[in-house]
């Protein structure tokens, strides 16, 4: 049994759902993510080490450390470098949204050191702060689930969803396959799993399939004529 279970015979997998860019704006604007508290901000970080990074669900965020997302300018971070905008109406801001800012701000809260997850705490005033004792693992793995079902969203979203919507959104922008797999980690063709047929896709598909239109059968009529 154990055996065909395994080459996937008497059993149907269910698969986690990538996090559309739809759903990644109803997350910011229903207010799940955001700066507000110490839980949408946890929140936020959550979601884009996941999106970003393409981290594991459970075993690569439960041994994050603070000094594995140094932050700099001089581009000696492990992962985040901020480059600036070479104008003269740009002064630094890139607004509630800048992943730069908000993983810094995280950071500095967390005192930039220890455990990256670690217990929200509730507001003392408009301070957001974090317990001493790390995130537990239950809580952990439930992160992502907990997050869109505060949003209101409708699919089968795990912390598995996080590294399927970082090779999507990588897939759909028309990146090739080791590109996607030196960002996500993947050593092996296991990446394509991951991958997400989308309504634009699939568009394109029956339109390079179709017969030829009238008008390029025109075209090609007249060319011959001439």
């Amino acid at each position: 049994m154990k055996y065909l279970l395994a080459k996937g015979l008497g059993t149907k997998q269910k698969k986690a759902d990538a996090i559309s860019e739809e759903d990644e704006e109803i997350l910011w604007s229903s207010g799940v993510f955001g700066q507000s508290n110490s839980t949408t901000l946890q929140y936020t970080v959550f979601y884009y080490a996941c999106k970003m990074f393409g981290l594991r669900g459970r075993d690569e965020h439960r041994n994050l450390q603070c000094s594995q997302f140094e932050l700099g300018e001089d581009g000696k971070g492990k992962y985040i470098r901020f480059i600036g905008r070479n104008n003269k109406t740009f002064n630094g801001g890139l607004g509630p949204r800048c992943m730069y800012n908000i993983f810094e701000t995280y950071l500095n809260i967390l005192g930039n050191d220890g455990c990256f997850y670690r217990k929200p705490l509730a507001l003392v005033g408009n301070t957001i702060r974090y317990g001493k004792q790390p995130l537990g693992v239950n809580k952990l793995e439930g992160l992502m689930k907990e997050m869109c079902q505060k949003a209101g969203l409708t699919g089968n979203y795990t912390n598995h969803s996080g590294k399927r919507t970082c090779a999507t959104a990588l897939y759909k922008a028309g990146l090739d396959e080791q590109t996607i797999m030196d960002r996500t980690g993947h050593r092996s063709s296991a990446v394509r799993a991951y991958k997400s047929k989308t309504d634009e896709i699939e568009q394109k598909v029956s339109s390079v399939l179709n017969p030829p239109s009238i008008d390029t059968v025109s075209v090609t009529h007249n060319k011959l004529e001439v």
